[in-house]
């Protein structure tokens, strides 16, 4: 009876198994499935755009469909998002391959630049302020890398890009501390072709990375892990302490939301980036802050922000300015927001963008964007509204545009 027993559980335990290797291999099987039907309607998404019988495009290939092509190789299928996070423990255990690769060749390779005097989008420039001279300067490439050039006036010095995890990365914006000009303060992740563009070439980014050292070293601040979208960073000066202001926005890439965590705003930190606190006001009737889209600092300490519309559309084309910097501090300047949904030809609020006069504290400009939504869902937009302030933000004028199409 024993023996028999034993036997039947045996039966049982056998049959289960088969049945999970089975049930594992159907699961398999449907996620594949799955995976593939989902690529194949990806590249009819894609193959609608283009016209095989218009021959206005005069251009021997698509980069932008190479792009997306690295886009999917990267692709977590399980996800369903690029898992961006992975990166910086990728470049670490990439580092302790090499370190521990004793392995030597004969016949090493050595590779030529072909050069080029053309280089590609740009968001961010900072003139270094520890060169003496003025002629270091630091660019931020969204297409990959951190760059710098030790002398800008001269024809025959090359940018060099940082090394490290740099080139994987889309830089947007960079700034340096008041106090210790050390320290320097770069933001990832281009915001501008993330809501607001007729094509999809935005690079999600990872946080916010700092320097000690003038950029010879970097960390990622990781408290800012969450940030895939930092559309700019100002230190600003208070009462002897350096504080950090980073606006953090959402974006969207080939149909899939990258929302920033916890939420879009402007970010200030009191003790260089370890801690956070998000200051922003909420969007009228929306359990939301603004997202921003520019930050700029007035001669007499004021701040001033630009925003752009979120992941709902909302909360663009408006201007807020405070003394403070903290929350419920904000004059919020709105106008423009509630006219141009009204607009037959351009009803969806766009980004701002700002400057304040370096001579006067009170002379503040700003454009104002507006667009419409195109086929197939892109935004378009245009540059709608030249405006100036002479009483700091308090009240605004708007100017007349330049002739032609103001574009962006």
């Amino acid at each position: 009876m024993k023996k028999k027993n034993t036997l039947t559980f045996i039966s049982l335990v056998t049959l289960a198994l088969v049945i999970i290797a089975l049930f594992s291999q159907q699961l398999k099987t449907d996620k594949r499935t799955s995976y593939d039907k989902f690529l194949a309607q990806e590249y009819q998404k894609v193959s609608n755009l283009y016209d095989d019988n218009d021959d206005t495009d005069n251009k021997p290939d698509h980069p932008e469909l190479a792009a997306l092509q690295n886009y999917y190789m990267v692709f977590d299928p399980e996800e369903n998002r690029v898992p961006v996070e992975r990166l910086a423990v990728a470049n670490k255990y990439t580092q302790q391959l090499q370190k521990q690769n004793n392995l030597k060749s004969g016949n090493v390779i050595e590779w030529e630049q072909t050069g080029s005097n053309m280089g590609g989008r740009m968001r961010g420039i900072m003139w270094d302020p520890n060169d003496a001279n003025g002629y270091k300067v630091w660019a931020c490439s969204v297409t990959g890398g951190l760059w710098y050039n030790g002398d800008i006036s001269n024809n025959n010095s090359e940018w060099q890009i940082v090394d490290g995890l740099w080139p994987g990365l889309a830089t947007s914006s960079i700034a340096y501390d008041p106090n210790n000009t050390q320290i320097f303060y770069v933001g990832t992740g281009e915001y501008q072709t993330a809501r607001v563009i007729y094509r999809e070439s935005s690079g999600v980014g990872y946080g916010i990375w700092k320097t000690i050292d003038g950029g010879t070293s970097w960390e990622l601040l990781e408290s800012t892990e969450e940030f895939k979208y930092i559309s700019d960073i100002k230190v600003r000066n208070e009462n002897g302490n350096s504080v950090i202001y980073a606006g953090i926005v959402s974006g969207t890439y080939h149909g899939i939301e990258h929302p920033s965590g916890p939420s879009d705003g402007l970010y200030r930190s009191t003790d260089g980036g370890t801690n956070w606190e998000q200051v922003m006001p909420d969007i009228a009737g929306k359990e939301m802050p603004y997202a921003p889209a520019d930050l700029e600092i007035s001669s007499n300490g004021r701040i001033f922000v630009g925003s752009m519309k979120n992941l709902d559309g909302n909360g663009g084309a408006t201007i807020l300015w405070s003394d403070e910097g903290t929350a419920g501090s904000w004059t919020i300047y709105d106008y423009y927001e509630t006219i141009i949904p009204n607009d037959p030809e351009f009803p969806v609020p766009g980004r701002v963008i700002l400057s304040a006069a370096p001579s006067d504290g009170n002379i503040v400009y700003a454009i104002v964007g507006a667009g419409w939504i195109g086929s197939p869902n892109f935004n378009y937009a245009r540059g709608r509204y030249i405006l100036k302030s002479t009483d700091g933000g308090e009240s605004w004028s708007e100017k007349n545009l330049p002739g032609g199409d103001p574009g962006w």
